[in-house]
């Protein structure tokens, strides 16, 4: 069971990493273009967020098998990564000049990192 929880969790931050990426290439080159954020941007940036509530989902869910890993820094991690994407995404939203998406990749990158992170507690 654990090993199928573990393989879960591996693919699942495989696609966090991409999709982050994704977004954050695609913000660094609207802000070179010089463009506001349209809707396929922030569409982008909401399924990043979503993808992040589910990563908390499932952390809540499986805890109880993840072996001393501290509940403070691993949600704190968690937590953050939520409010800098939905708050970049808003953000972007009512910027419209061509930092909305460079606030969204500075949001991307941060949490690129944070992901990292949350990959290396878990283990």
């Amino acid at each position: 069971m654990a090993t199928k929880l573990g393989r879960v969790f591996t693919v699942f931050t495989i696609v966090l990493y991409a999709v982050t990426g994704v977004l954050t290439v695609w913000s660094i080159v609207e802000t070179i273009r010089n463009r506001p954020a349209g809707k396929a941007l922030l569409a982008a940036a909401a399924l990043l967020l979503l993808l992040l509530i589910v990563q908390l989902v499932l952390s809540i869910a499986t805890f109880g098998s993840a072996h001393d890993v501290d509940p403070l820094l691993y949600f704190g991690y968690v937590i953050t990564a939520i409010l800098v994407i939905g708050l970049a995404g808003f953000w972007a939203f009512a910027e419209l000049s061509r930092w909305g998406p460079g606030v969204l990749a500075a949001a991307g990158l941060t949490v690129v990192v944070m992901i990292e992170r949350l990959d290396q507690i878990w283990q």
